[in-house]
């Protein structure tokens, strides 16, 4: 498949700052060297007693979080925001000091925010059910304070980092499941294009590591139970991957006008090239399993881009670790380049830290855009015996040196929301 005739490129947008937490580490730097290691975050969960449940592991935040939440960030009330809130104010201000911005030398109506967002807080309802089977109206008073609804609002990541840095042009939360995160980043991307905007702070957030979500996502067969395996349940391409491992964290970055930039003197990290949303309008968690649709959302992402396939060398995958949506995407990608799927290196960061929903995109752009500064190829681990129906080369056992000019990243969610984007080095 080439490039789709009835796209064009539409010009890009750089880089200029990264902030990450996530369960490999909090920051931008622990993440980036504990993921280049081989560091996994995933492990049985912290806030209650699993060892008689179907589903026993999940990729957390470091618990040492909330105390250097509050010793960080800058922002007044700190301790009455939900945690995927604080996931993404943390983030952000890392993201946003690295990039240099402040409303002092930019026209703050011309920054905007928009993050993504898939099961937001869902780890608050846990408490009130508990409180409702117990019958206990005084229980059920206390866990609905007066921060509740500051606390499970979606929109909130987006509006306080506004609200922090002073930011006052368009804000926004979208939401897609699993792609949310590339949504944000594509929808950045087409602000800065059109005009509405300079800069763009964009990525996402999420925190639904609770008993109620990962039963929810077990009875639809999308985690694995695979307990025995501890950190090495999650197993993207692996001839015995069983499904995912639920995670949470953040990811942000701060998008810019190549123009914008260059006029401040800032740092590129990475350029945003092009990118794709397209719609399987197949079946609500089942892809194609030929991959003809992912396949679209790759071919479109480059169109968009100006670039032939044999540019990309490259690809973060989306690779959840279940079944079907591996194979799918493995066929799609030989789909999508053809006899060029042979010069491509595939690396699968869910292996390190789960799937994080909104946020795992994002994560991953803040990874492939380091990878590409830093001329190294993150691992993908547990790979011990590959799938021989995925005929892919899959970075494995340790980081690659590499020379990667472009790349890409693929994010796929449930309702057939397949969203690529091409990054390109500074």
């Amino acid at each position: 498949m080439n490039p789709s005739p009835h796209t064009a490129p539409r010009g890009e947008a750089v880089i200029t700052g990264i902030g990450l937490v996530t369960p490999v580490g909090i920051g931008r730097e622990q993440s980036w060297q504990g993921f280049l290691e081989g560091k996994s975050g995933i492990a049985p969960p912290r806030d209650w007693d699993c060892s008689g449940e179907d589903v026993q592991l999940a990729g957390e935040v470091d618990v040492n979080f909330e105390e250097q939440f509050l010793a960080k960030v800058k922002i007044p009330f700190a301790r009455r925001f939900g945690r995927f809130t604080k996931f993404a104010l943390m983030a952000g201000q890392e993201a946003v000091e690295q990039a240099g911005i402040n409303i002092e030398q930019t026209d703050p109506t011309r920054i905007g925010v928009v993050l993504g967002i898939g099961g937001g807080a869902t780890h608050y309802l846990g408490p009130m059910g508990d409180a409702i089977k117990a019958g206990d109206a005084k229980l059920f008073d206390r866990t609905i304070d007066h921060y509740f609804v500051i606390k499970t609002m979606y929109n909130a990541p987006a509006g306080m980092i506004s609200i922090q840095h002073g930011f006052q042009g368009p804000s926004t939360m979208v939401s897609a499941a699993c792609a949310s995160g590339s949504v944000a980043v594509t929808t950045g991307l087409d602000w800065i294009r059109s005009g509405r905007a300079d800069v763009v702070i964009v990525g996402g957030a999420e925190s639904t590591v609770n008993r109620e979500a990962l039963q929810a996502y077990w009875r639809v067969r999308a985690l694995t139970n695979k307990n025995e395996l501890g950190a090495a349940a999650c197993r993207p391409f692996d001839r015995d991957r069983s499904g995912f491992v639920m995670a949470e964290g953040a990811g942000i970055l701060v998008l810019e006008s190549a123009q914008h930039a260059a006029a401040r003197g800032a740092k590129v990290l990475a350029r945003v090239m092009g990118a794709s949303m397209v719609s399987e309008a197949f079946k609500i968690a089942t892809p194609q399993l030929d991959g003809s649709g992912m396949a679209r959302a790759m071919t479109d992402a480059l169109a968009d881009a100006g670039l032939p396939r044999t540019a990309i060398t490259h690809i973060s995958a989306h690779a959840p670790s279940t079944p079907q949506g591996d194979l799918a995407e493995a066929r799609a990608i030989n789909l999508a380049f053809g006899d060029h799927t042979k010069n491509l290196s595939v690396t699968a960061p869910k292996s390190a830290f789960g799937h994080a929903l909104a946020a795992s995109s994002a994560i991953q752009t803040a990874l492939l855009a380091l990878s590409l500064q830093r001329g190294v190829q993150i691992p993908t681990q547990n790979l011990d015996q590959q799938d021989p129906e995925i005929e892919l080369d899959i970075v494995s056992g340790a980081a690659r040196p590499s020379t990667d000019a472009y790349a890409m990243i693929n994010a796929f969610g449930f309702g057939g929301h397949n969203v690529s984007l091409v990054l390109g080095k500074a």
